[in-house]
Formats: C-alpha cells, sequence, structure tokens
C-alpha cells in the first residue's frame, strides 16, 4: 500500500538547545524568530525540562514550567510544534 506523507512541519525548522531554559525564555525564543520573520517549525525540549534526580523519567521540573500545560499551549498557539 501507500505510505502516507508525514505532517509538512516535521520537514521544516527546528530549534534546540540542551540548557536549563524555562517556560518564559522558551516564548521568548519563539518571539525572537517571529520578531524577525524567521520560520520556526519544532521546538525541541532537550534533556532539562525534566526533574534533574529522575533521569528518563516524565515528570515537568516546576521550576522551570511551574504549569506546563499552559507553556505547552501557549506555543502551539504561536504557531510552533513542540517536541
Amino acid at each position: 500500500g501507500r505510505v502516507p506523507m508525514i505532517p509538512r512541519y516535521l520537514l521544516g525548522i527546528w530549534w534546540t538547545r540542551w540548557f536549563d531554559y524555562d517556560g518564559q525564555d522558551l516564548i521568548d525564543v519563539i518571539k525572537e524568530f517571529q520578531s524577525h520573520k524567521l520560520p520556526l517549525d519544532n521546538l525541541v525540549l532537550d534533556m532539562n525540562w525534566h526533574q534533574k534526580n529522575a533521569w528518563g523519567g516524565y515528570t515537568w521540573d516546576k521550576n522551570l514550567f511551574p504549569r506546563p500545560e499552559k507553556f505547552l499551549e501557549k506555543v502551539k498557539n504561536m504557531g510552533v510544534s513542540s517536541v
């Protein structure tokens, strides 16, 4: 059978950086791209989004992302996919 095409945004521009960015820092990164009219399709939340004593776990670091659901919603509303 036919292989379905992947979503177009996955072929777009990706941004990632391994650093202790908090939610507002990352929103500011998106705004910086937008202020220069640069495309940004995917924001990769690298290793430091989760609790530091739980490598491999899936628990948000509430110091960096006190309201992760709101953060993800804001990123989506800005037209960027979070990975």
